[in-house]
């Protein structure tokens, strides 16, 4: 089977899509098949042109409030040719230009990282009005729509006109023995960026927009936890006018990190006691998923499929979907201070993962549904949608 994945940007961007799709690339090749990504040249940031294997990167002809749209990739996909195409989010111009250039009967998969709308930006605001219509033709136009969860397939019939049938719960997943760490990489990490071992460490990982309201974290500790002992770690990248903002909002307690390494990052989870993940429009964050299996108790919002994931107290908490800063706080310290209560949940966050969210799980139930579409032989169910 040959299948192509469609993706506004790819590798070496660095997110959540774009990783969703270089684990999907690689457990089809590992199964025997071929893949092709395409995508556009906004995935180099301005940055080297370092290429992907099998990729084709379309050139940008123009971009709307940061979403590409490029003729080259109407090109090739309209001289394409694949068993099973897999596009990625509805709110993007490529996932558009592949179903006006695809034939009618051309098997098309699309996987919604999210069904609502990242707030950041103008393109929020005109959902309701101008984009709605374009998103509800893009999705009247694939086979099946994946969502990451049940409170997920919610949203989307709340909000779209979309059959059931068409619809397939996969969550997202990791692999959990690539986050093993040995403790030699933690304490090298910790003498790296000058992490005290004896001192709590509450950790944000991800981007630094708007949405996901890093701002209320960084408020929260130095605000509101001005007398306790802990260390904030803030790992991502963001609008250097947004950053800068947030350094200057943050005490001398929390320090901002970008540009880890796989290696790093693994160890950053490992050297936390606490995750903070309160964005207000996710799909399922791998970083949640990552986090917990690092034993990590987790303070999150109930956004895209979190609910799925985190049941409060037995995960975490779960916060009102833009919670305060002094909201925020009180659920850090409840794990700063209770290490005992920390070590219970992080034991059984670890365990959710590791039953419930891995890759191979999330990989066989996205083969069932390309063979569905396919008339493939059907791989044996995981339970999982």
């Amino acid at each position: 089977m040959h299948v192509v994945q469609v993706s506004h940007v790819y590798h070496p961007s660095f997110g959540g899509i774009e990783n969703y799709v270089a684990r999907l690339n690689e457990s089809l090749e590992a199964d025997g098949h071929t893949t092709e990504t395409v995508t556009t040249d906004a995935s180099f940031g301005g940055g080297p042109r370092t290429e992907r294997a099998n990729t084709v990167y379309c050139e940008t002809t123009l971009s709307v409030f940061r979403n590409p749209l490029s003729v080259e990739l109407f090109a090739h996909l309209r001289g394409s040719d694949a068993d099973v195409y897999h596009l990625h989010s509805p709110w993007f111009l490529p996932s558009l230009e592949a179903v006006l250039a695809l034939p009618d009967d051309a098997p098309v998969v699309m996987t919604i990282h999210g069904v609502h709308l990242p707030r950041e930006g103008l393109l929020s605001k005109l959902l309701p009005y101008a984009y709605w219509p374009v998103a509800q033709y893009i999705l009247s136009r694939v086979d099946r729509v994946v969502v990451l969860g049940q409170p997920e397939r919610k949203r989307l019939h709340d909000h779209f006109f979309v059959d059931d049938d068409r619809v397939a719960v996969v969550p997202n997943g990791i692999d959990p023995a690539e986050y093993d760490v040995p403790e030699a990489d933690v304490d090298d990490f910790r003498e790296t960026y000058d992490i005290d071992p004896d001192v709590p460490v509450a950790l944000y990982v991800g981007r630094l927009v708007s949405s996901k309201q890093p701002d209320r974290f960084v408020d929260a500790v130095a605000d509101h936890l001005p007398d306790t002992e802990v260390q904030a770690l803030v790992i991502g990248k963001g609008d250097d006018e947004y950053v800068t903002e947030l350094k200057e909002r943050a005490d001398d307690r929390t320090r901002f990190l970008a540009d880890l390494s796989f290696s790093e990052l693994k160890a950053a989870y490992h050297a936390a006691d606490v995750f903070v993940s309160i964005g207000t429009s996710e799909g399922l964050p791998t970083v949640l998923l990552e986090a917990m299996n690092a034993r990590l108790p987790v303070v999150a919002t109930p956004a895209g499929a979190t609910a799925d994931v985190v049941a409060d107290p037995e995960n975490g908490r779960v916060l009102a979907p833009h919670p305060t800063p002094s909201a925020v706080a009180a659920a850090v310290r409840q794990y700063l201070e209770n290490p005992e209560e920390r070590r219970i949940v992080g034991e059984r966050n670890r365990d959710v993962v590791r039953e419930r969210f891995t890759w191979d799980r999330v990989y066989a139930d996205l083969a069932r549904v390309y063979a569905d579409l396919t008339g493939a032989e059907r791989p044996a169910s995981t339970d999982g949608g």
